[in-house]
C-alpha cells in the first residue's frame, strides 16, 4: 500500500511540473470555431471607437462604440465588426459591409453584405465571417455603422459613420 501511495505521489509531482497548453478559444462567424493561435495577422478600422471620448464633432451620439477588424488565418480571412448605440437606440447594425481587394491600385468590391439580419432591434450589433478568399492579393475591409432612434413615434433620427481597415497581404 504504501508503494501505490508513492507511486501515486511521484507521478502526481511530475505531471505538476509539465506544463499544460491552454487554447484560447473564439466563435466566430456562423459557429465556426476559430482557435487564437490560427490567427497569422490582424488590421483594424482606422476609425474604432471604444467610448463616447472619440466621438467625432459630427456625431449625433447615437453611435458609442464601433469596431472593425480583418484577420488573417492559413485557411482564409475572418470579417469581424461591431456597432453600439446609446441607451435611446432601437435598431443597431451596418448599412454594408464589403471585403475589398487591391488590383491594380484600385480597390475593388470581392464580396459585399446588405442582408436584412445586419440590423438588430437593440443597442448593439456584432457581425463576423470567415471567408476563403483567393491568395495573392491584399485585402481591406469598409463597413457603415448604422444607428437609429425614434422620435415621437414618427420620426427617425439615425446615425451612420464609415470605418476602414488597414491593408492585409493573403
Amino acid at each position: 500500500m504504501k508503494k501505490i501511495i508513492s507511486i501515486c505521489l511521484v507521478l502526481l509531482s511530475i505531471s505538476s511540473m509539465m506544463s499544460i497548453n491552454a487554447f484560447a478559444v473564439d466563435l466566430v462567424g456562423e459557429d465556426i470555431l476559430v482557435i487564437e493561435d490560427d490567427i497569422i495577422e490582424e488590421v483594424y478600422g482606422l476609425y474604432n471607437t471604444n467610448n463616447s471620448s472619440n466621438i467625432s464633432l459630427m456625431s449625433t451620439g447615437l453611435i458609442v462604440s464601433k469596431s472593425l477588424k480583418l484577420s488573417k488565418t492559413s485557411n482564409g480571412l475572418i470579417i469581424t465588426a461591431t456597432t453600439v448605440g446609446n441607451a435611446d437606440v432601437k435598431k443597431c447594425g451596418f448599412t454594408y459591409i464589403k471585403l475589398q481587394r487591391l488590383i491594380n491600385g484600385t480597390w475593388t468590391d470581392y464580396t459585399t453584405y446588405c442582408y436584412y439580419d445586419q440590423y438588430s432591434e437593440s443597442t448593439s450589433k456584432t457581425f463576423s465571417k470567415t471567408i476563403t478568399a483567393p491568395t495573392g492579393y491584399t485585402y481591406r475591409v469598409i463597413c457603415e455603422h448604422y444607428a437609429e432612434k425614434t422620435k415621437l413615434l414618427i420620426f427617425k433620427e439615425t446615425e451612420t459613420s464609415y470605418n476602414v481597415t488597414s491593408s492585409l497581404a493573403f
